[in-house]
């Protein structure tokens, strides 16, 4: 098989801005790995904020790339804060290149953790879906300490997804992936991203995360991709 085999995705650029900014973030000079046949970039985009501010994710671009994807968010007063975490996939050339995600309202701070995978479409297979099969994994209604979803799989797939936590600095403990990488993010949020690869084809696999801390705003959004 051409490509990363064994692993079909890696892990190839991170980077934070912790610069308080309105409608989007742009990395520039980001490293996408060595182009091979069926490359995609996915990107992993994460905002958080103190206030009660709706930090949903609209697009994004890689590479100059329009991506596909979505995100998931929440905000609120009680407890107060917003996060959205989002996935976007695109299949630029080159081996760098700049990724950009656009939001609403006012975000403190954006990390996105940029990855090279071998994938035959950047449109993802499914999405994950809350406790019951509706909706996003979000905090709305319960700001629990640990939640989880679903999410359907491909033969031989790719699943890839993230949580930011507004107002922690709680550890993450991401539950259904491979590798995991997490960071504190600006002065006083967590933000936490997984990744696993060659999944058997099967539906409602489970996907979650643990933390020691409840009460907090949080979003969090996987994707799988064949």
């Amino acid at each position: 098989m051409a490509g990363i085999s064994p692993p079909k995705i890696e892990l190839v650029a991170q980077a934070v801005d912790n610069t308080d900014r309105s409608g989007s973030y742009t990395f520039a000079g980001l490293s996408f790995g060595p182009e091979f046949t069926n490359r995609a970039i996915i990107a992993v985009a994460m905002l958080a904020n103190s206030a009660n501010a709706v930090v949903n994710q609209s697009g994004a671009t890689i590479g100059g790339v329009a991506a596909s994807g979505n995100d998931s968010g929440d905000a609120g007063t009680s407890p107060t804060g917003g996060a959205s975490c989002g996935v976007w996939a695109a299949r630029p050339s080159g081996t760098s290149g700049s990724v950009s995600v656009s939001f609403g309202a006012t975000s403190q701070a954006c990390a996105v953790f940029v990855f090279a995978a071998e994938i035959l479409s950047t449109t993802r297979f499914a999405e994950s879906v809350g406790s019951g099969g509706a909706g996003g994994i979000t905090s709305d209604p319960t700001f629990p300490a640990s939640a989880s979803g679903t999410i359907n799989i491909p033969h031989d797939g790719v699943l890839i997804g993230g949580i930011a936590r507004a107002n922690t600095t709680a550890p993450i403990t991401l539950t259904g992936f491979h590798g995991q990488r997490e960071m504190a993010l600006d002065t006083g949020h967590r933000i936490a991203v997984g990744w696993k690869w060659s999944m058997p084809a099967q539906t409602a696999y489970p996907v979650g995360y643990t933390t020691s801390t409840g009460g907090v705003i949080y979003g969090m959004e996987a994707h799988s991709f064949a």
